[in-house]
């Protein structure tokens, strides 16, 4: 059910130190119904970091793994394909692969993590698209029906079912590198089935800097168990015979990097200069030390009891507060502060997965984004806070008083 680690997910080393501390959360990516609020279970998110040995690799992680049936089951609610600038981003990820391989007819392209199918949809139709993802039955309906779908956690033998002696010549891997228990052993099962001569591997996840510099604290969750800066990624790559040629950073999920790997071996890519600079910068930020974790830790704590404070000061003096987006990350913060429907009546959400059930923990319940609005709140708080651009730029919030969490606190008036 849980299991407490006693060594570094990818080095070993046994010297582990406690960055922060957030309390026991009910699983924060599990959306009961009224039926089955009892059934979900409370466990530790605690995140510590491998430190202190000549040969540590300073990974950042949690403390605990919760079994994986556990937070991938029917009731797990994200979907790629609902979000509009995460949709224009992963068609940006695939046109960059689209120019950076030669791909032929016929060619094999396989997306790890496929989620609804979106990544997969915007290649070109004359290559062979594999998605595979132990959730993607609840989404089979949204997949092209030239795509081969696998439900089922990855690895090279499940896909040679598939491929046989073939190799791929694009893997990507959104936003899940980092729900593994053995990233290494990961690496090395796509390493098999990479092309040696020209394949690529991007995988894509947050940048520990950036969540240190936005106290996106809300990144920490139950799926997630470890916090990558490029130096772990390195570490990890050099391992299994892969190298990294390219490191790309953007605004995704509250600041993320896009890692481009080939094998060692392969004369095709050149390695782009900004991946040595990154190893640099890291090193010079402070990453390999405790201190800059102790600061992030004692920013959290404040960042709790003065958004509490508001949220609840708020409600008192008559303001009716609604949310916007119901997310794991926004889950994150509900529980961590403390926040329930005496604060937050309802939740608006866009996905009709996620229609009256409740947030886990915080038991606030959820409805149709539409429903919320027409009840005219004074603040809508928005959970998924980092697409704030894309809430800005929407007419039907512009009416609206927007409460953004992170990384400040702070109100965008409406415009009427």
């Amino acid at each position: 059910m849980i299991k407490k680690i006693n060594q570094c997910r990818i080095c070993g080393n046994k010297n582990l130190i406690e960055v922060l501390d957030l309390g026991c959360q009910f699983l924060t990516s599990v959306f009961p119904d009224k039926n089955h609020i009892d059934s979900i279970e409370k466990f530790p998110l605690k995140l510590i970091k491998c430190h202190g040995e000549i040969n540590a690799c300073n990974l950042v992680q949690l403390a605990h793994s919760v079994e994986k049936n556990l937070m991938y089951s029917d009731n797990y609610g994200y979907r790629s394909g609902l979000n509009s600038s995460m949709m224009s981003h992963l068609q940006h990820r695939v046109d960059q692969i689209m120019k950076t391989v030669n791909f032929e007819k016929n060619d094999i392209v396989l997306d790890i993590g496929s989620n609804d199918g979106t990544t997969l949809s915007y290649y070109d139709n004359k290559i062979k698209k594999i998605g595979i993802d132990p959730t993607s039955n609840k989404f089979k309906e949204f997949y092209k029906p030239e795509i081969t779908v696998i439900t089922d956690f990855f690895s090279a033998e499940i896909l040679k079912n598939y491929i046989g002696n073939k190799k791929i010549k694009a893997i990507t891997s959104f936003s899940m590198f980092y729900d593994l228990e053995d990233p290494v052993e990961f690496s090395n099962q796509v390493s098999q089935i990479l092309d040696t001569n020209e394949g690529i591997w991007v995988l894509e996840q947050s940048y520990l800097p950036e969540m240190l510099n936005k106290l996106s604290f809300d990144t920490i969750c139950h799926e997630h168990l470890e916090y990558y800066s490029l130096t772990q990624i390195d570490w990890i790559m050099s391992k299994v015979g892969l190298k990294i040629i390219d490191v790309e950073f953007n605004e995704i999920n509250g600041g993320s990097f896009a890692v481009t790997v080939c094998h060692k071996s392969n004369k095709m890519y050149k390695t782009s200069k900004i991946v040595n600079y990154v190893l640099r910068q890291e090193i010079k930020k402070g990453l390999l030390e405790k201190k800059i974790f102790d600061q992030f830790s004692k920013r959290v704590h404040l960042f709790k009891n003065n958004f509490k404070n508001f949220l609840i000061s708020s409600t008192n003096s008559g303001k009716k507060i609604f949310g916007i987006g119901a997310s794991t990350k926004g889950n994150v913060i509900l529980q961590y502060c403390d926040i329930d429907k005496n604060t937050l009546p309802y939740i608006g959400e866009i996905n009709p997965e996620k229609f009256n059930k409740y947030t886990p923990g915080s038991w606030i319940e959820i409805r149709q984004e539409d429903e919320i609005l027409k009840m005219n709140p004074d603040l809508l708080l928005i959970l998924p806070w980092h697409f704030k651009k894309f809430f800005l730029e929407q007419r039907k919030y512009s009416k609206f008083n927007l409460l953004f969490p992170l990384p400040e606190t702070h109100i965008v008036k409406s415009n009427e």
